[in-house]
């Protein structure tokens, strides 16, 4: 691979196809994903490779090209492997692995349309049917339907509502990433751990068939080292007589890390115990790393200092390992610490200080894209076409809101909080290579200062308050992997 950067026109043919082979791939790995046994439905779905918070790092892309690393081999498909087309491959099938995994279709799209058969009449009332088909039709689905009965009339509007709120979002986030490439990847030069994996991957899959592949032999080593970590899990998880050499059937979170419940102390920090996290680590900055461990320290201090100090959180001693953390009361939702506020607190300061730092960048880009300077000349898409797609989705996507019968303020709402929310997480997920969650955490916090300050567990007697909580968390607010994956073109 060349160190120097290509310009590549993009046509039409190549448009085309990065359709076809997006629609041909999430049809299988969707496919896939659903019909794979119970027991090797967690390990073996190819979705995230490593099961810890906000990391991300999607598999199919890796098996594609070493897919390609085969093919290439072929003499007559080897002019066709070229560095453009992997990294359209690679693009094309990371945009298919966040919308083709074991949570996304099948957790959120599902969940909700499924919501009529589990929810009081009264909430459901303030839903319109295009959004949440009626509960016949949701019980049809439950309990399961031929394609020749399935009430395609009644589905095909909310298979539009829920592409339309995918798509303008979308345009939100490749106006966006437009706008702050050159900021952060030319100037900052963010490290983006996935996508040096990727690079690396790419680089050997085209070095593999030349003669001088100097990176052969760590290429190789590190695989075969992966499939070693690996296969302890997915074989404790297949096969019952094999060996539980990481103690995965006892004591693990659904993210891969130990539980470690004291009775008499309010220890609430797992240890994870997939291996393949820690490799991944070594990518992350050492003094990042050392931030994170500082501050989970200054957390854990001031849990203590309330616990034994003045007697706050007694009752974690009462739940289990993951009652400590989420089950009320506790130190996230509940006074003193109230951590979630703080998290949501943290949230808008670096979105506020980033905004002003950078200001000076984003009024050069405006003078760019709307002036007379030169300097979109060097960017893939031009700062005016970008502002014009940033501008025009999130206009368009408050109109979507207000037809779909929110309020004005909620539609207006909604894209600002995805905005706030995923403007500031790219860019920690950039540096760190993994972020929280930010559905419960962080996201909800702005919805709910700027629609309602004062409610707390309010009755539903609108639109807004019986779906913006729900679109706030599970849309707007979750890993982009569960559900806002059109936030990742960043």
């Amino acid at each position: 691979m060349s160190e120097k950067s290509v310009e590549e026109k993009l046509t039409v043919k190549t448009l085309l196809l990065v359709v076809v082979l997006s629609i041909a791939l999430t049809v299988f790995w969707d496919a896939f994903t659903l019909l794979l046994p119970n027991v090797a439905f967690c390990t073996q779905n190819v979705s995230n490779l490593i099961p810890a918070f906000g990391v991300e790092l999607m598999g199919i892309p890796f098996l594609m090209l070493l897919f390609s690393m085969g093919l290439i081999r072929i003499q007559t498909l080897r002019k066709h492997i070229t560095t453009t087309n992997l990294s359209i491959l690679y693009v094309t099938t990371l945009a298919v692995a966040y919308f083709a995994n074991t949570s996304l279709p099948w957790g959120y799209h599902a969940g909700l349309i499924f919501t009529r058969l589990f929810s009081a009449e009264e909430q459901m009332r303030y839903v319109p049917e295009f959004i949440v088909p009626p509960r016949d039709v949701a019980l049809l689905l439950y309990r399961g339907a031929g394609l020749g009965v399935v009430p395609w009339a009644t589905l095909i509007p909310e298979i539009i509502w829920h592409f339309l709120l995918m798509a303008l979002f979308g345009g939100v986030s490749i106006g966006l990433a437009s706008i702050f490439r050159r900021q952060w990847v030319d100037v900052e030069i963010l490290p983006f751990p996935q996508v040096l994996l990727a690079y690396t991957c790419l680089v050997n899959v085209e070095s593999s068939v030349k003669p001088n592949w100097t990176s052969k032999m760590p290429f190789l080593i590190g695989m075969l080292f992966g499939l070693l970590l690996v296969a302890p899990v997915s074989a404790v998880t297949l096969f019952p007589w094999f060996p539980d050499i990481l103690m995965w059937r006892t004591n693990t979170c659904g993210h891969g890390a130990h539980q470690l419940t004291f009775p008499d102390i309010p220890w609430h920090l797992p240890v994870p115990k997939y291996i393949p996290l820690y490799v991944f680590m070594l990518l992350i900055p050492l003094h990042l790393l050392g931030s994170i461990v500082f501050y989970v320290l200054v957390m854990e201090i001031a849990v203590f200092t309330s616990f034994y100090a003045f007697g706050y959180y007694t009752s974690m001693l009462q739940q289990g390992f993951c009652g400590r953390s989420w089950c009320l009361p506790n130190f996230f939702s509940d006074p003193p610490l109230n951590l979630w506020s703080v998290n949501t607190g943290n949230m808008l300061g670096l979105f506020v200080i980033t905004v002003l730092m950078q200001r000076r960048y984003i009024l050069d880009t405006l003078k760019a894209a709307f002036g007379k300077t030169g300097k979109n000349q060097e960017e893939p898409l031009p700062y005016r076409t970008s502002w014009l797609i940033l501008l025009t989705s999130f206009m368009l996507l408050i109109i979507f809101f207000i037809t779909s019968g929110f309020s004005p303020w909620a539609s207006i709402v909604m894209p600002l909080v995805g905005i706030i929310t995923w403007f500031t997480f790219a860019q920690l997920w950039g540096r760190l290579g993994f972020m929280v969650s930010p559905d419960e955490t962080i996201a909800p916090g702005p919805t709910r200062l700027l629609l309602w300050p004062t409610l707390s567990w309010p009755t539903i007697t609108s639109q807004d308050l019986a779906l913006v909580p729900y679109i706030t968390e599970a849309w707007i607010g979750h890993q982009s992997l569960d559900g806002a994956a059109h936030y990742m073109p960043f």
